[in-house]
């Protein structure tokens, strides 16, 4: 794996940014075509400004849950906190804290919160795809010990391992894909917010049981009882919204 990419001088560009990076701007550039296709959000600005807002939060809820999650080795090493580019997120903390902030946002804009979310959230299903392959070059995430013929060994370890990240970026990517099409068609606002609520946490969910670095109680792991809650959330923001958005079928 390389979580160095390459250095120049003392400065070294680290594998996991430029994938974010990466992601980012592949998401920008579908946002600003759909905006250009859909007339929606009201003007690219507002667009651009829903994205910063969504990442840059998203990383901090994302870094601080991590954090508290992983707490004794931050009190040891607590200049460790700001080393995120060797990785550390979990990706539920950044849904909380994204979520609260565009909705601040949306209300200052007098945007649709919901309309707003419908909108982004295949994006935020792609940068996670471009995110989970930068885990994999950075070594982070791994999986749990397996001899399958796709096995992985990253350096400095001995044994082989499910390539779980890639597994997570395969299940983002085909998230995007479905979203991405079904906001084309969607029958009310709110459709799309649902699916990702109800199919990420899903996946996620199964997935876990192949990840190795997650402490666990009752037999699942953290991220795995929060999966479980947030699916519930998604199943019933989708029946509430189903009947209750207007032309919907009741």
């Amino acid at each position: 794996m390389r979580p160095v990419l390459f250095s120049i001088g003392p400065l070294a560009v680290y594998s996991f940014g430029v994938m974010v990076v990466l992601g980012i701007f592949t998401s920008l550039y579908g946002i600003s075509r759909r905006t250009c296709k859909t007339g929606f959000p009201p003007s690219l600005q507002d667009g651009f400004d829903l994205v910063f807002v969504a990442v840059l939060a998203g990383f901090l809820g994302a870094r601080i849950l991590y954090i508290a999650q992983n707490g004794d080795a931050y009190l040891r090493y607590p200049l460790k906190i700001f080393a995120v580019w060797e990785g550390g997120l979990i990706f539920y903390g950044g849904v909380i804290a994204s979520f609260f902030s565009l909705y601040l946002l949306c209300r200052i804009r007098k945007i649709s919160f919901i309309k707003s979310l419908d909108f982004l959230l295949p994006y935020v299903a792609l940068t996670q795809g471009f995110g989970r392959i930068g885990c994999f070059l950075n070594g982070c995430c791994s999986g749990k010990a397996c001899d399958l013929p796709w096995a992985v060994r990253f350096p400095g370890s001995f044994q082989s391992v499910h390539p779980a990240q890639l597994y997570e970026a395969f299940f983002d990517f085909a998230l995007f894909f479905f979203l991405a099409k079904g906001s084309l068609r969607k029958k009310f606002d709110g459709q799309i917010l649902a699916y990702y609520f109800c199919l990420y946490p899903a996946g996620r969910f199964m997935l876990e049981f192949l990840r190795a670095d997650n402490p666990s109680v009752f037999f699942l792991t953290y991220n795995q009882w929060i999966s479980i809650g947030i699916f519930l959330l998604g199943f019933a923001a989708y029946r509430y919204l189903k009947f209750n958005s207007p032309g919907s079928a009741r």
